[in-house]
């Protein structure tokens, strides 16, 4: 058990790292606006707009509150104790699978049959894919559809998107709403930041004078612009794919997802459409059976 910790987590605690260098920032940019002569050190500090500068705490208390619920919250780790969706699959057999070895993406093999469907004689009905759940040899599980192994996190995840070494965790079905509240919030808070940094530069005649003057803002700044950019991007990129029902996983990885690979690639079987797509990601806690939703798709847009 200390050594399956150990692996995931690491020798060094590199999460305490990672999450302490995030606090570090955003409680220190703003601490920097309250000790120079900002708009902000005024509205809370001098009083002068109290509604302003607790709204902007409120702003920073929510970032980091997201962020540490993304952190913390379980992404959808399989464990050991997961539930066989199917009967057991014997490991040799997907040993001997087509799919390249090095990939352990995959949810499902291909029958024998070139056509991932059957129709049926009787009344026209989808009949169940003609699919095995991958095996996974690391946590000794069967793997639900749109489920990855990490090797980052050493566990097999639901809705798997991507591992963020920001988080030092996993962004899977369990918490991929709280990361992107966690963007949304962040984005608002960087752009809020940079407006008070950017309207309390102080001119200077002499170059050394403004240098000296403005230096702890030069560096917000850098900050600001570094961090925003990369922050109001991943904002950008996971807004879009909440609204088309995909993963950054399932984007990238299209042509080597043996569920995904077989279809056109503008049909997206787990689209619902935007506001459907918008409205499941941020209210939905209970996971979901991807595999009907897979199954129902295909049967209304006549793929069947």
């Amino acid at each position: 058990m200390m050594k399956k910790l150990l692996g995931r987590r690491g020798l060094c605690g590199s999460h305490i790292i990672i999450r302490g260098a995030h606090t570090f920032l955003v409680l220190g940019v703003p601490a920097t606006l309250l000790y120079k002569e900002t708009s902000l050190k005024k509205a809370l500090i001098e009083q002068e707009d109290l509604v302003y500068g607790c709204s902007y705490i409120l702003l920073l208390l929510a970032s980091l509150i997201s962020y540490y619920v993304a952190c913390l919250k379980n992404p959808g780790y399989l464990g050991q104790k997961h539930s066989k969706l199917t009967s057991k699959i014997n490991a040799e057999d997907h040993g001997n699978s087509d799919e390249d070895a090095s990939d352990t993406t995959p949810m499902m093999q291909q029958s024998d049959n070139t056509s991932l469907i059957d129709h049926s004689q009787n009344d026209g009905r989808l009949q169940a894919l003609k699919q095995r759940f991958r095996y996974c040899d690391y946590c000794e599980i069967e793997q639900p559809m749109r489920s990855k192994h990490c090797e980052d996190c050493k566990q097999c995840v639901r809705k798997h998107d991507h591992h963020c070494p920001w988080l030092d965790t996993c962004v899977g079905e369990g918490n991929h709403k709280y990361f992107w509240l966690f963007l949304l919030l962040t984005s608002i808070l960087v752009i809020w930041t940079f407006a008070i940094t950017w309207t309390n530069f102080q001119y200077e005649r002499v170059w050394k004078d403004w240098w000296k003057t403005n230096v702890v803002f030069f560096i917000d700044m850098v900050i600001l612009s570094f961090g925003g950019f990369t922050v109001i991007g991943l904002l950008g990129f996971h807004t879009f794919l909440m609204f088309r029902g995909l993963t950054t996983w399932e984007l990238v990885s299209r042509e080597r997802i043996t569920y995904l690979k077989h279809l056109k690639d503008d049909f997206h079987p787990f689209d619902e459409g935007c506001f459907l797509n918008m409205y499941t990601f941020l209210t939905r806690c209970k996971y979901r059976e991807w595999e009907c939703m897979y199954d129902r798709k295909l049967e209304q847009d006549g793929l069947v």
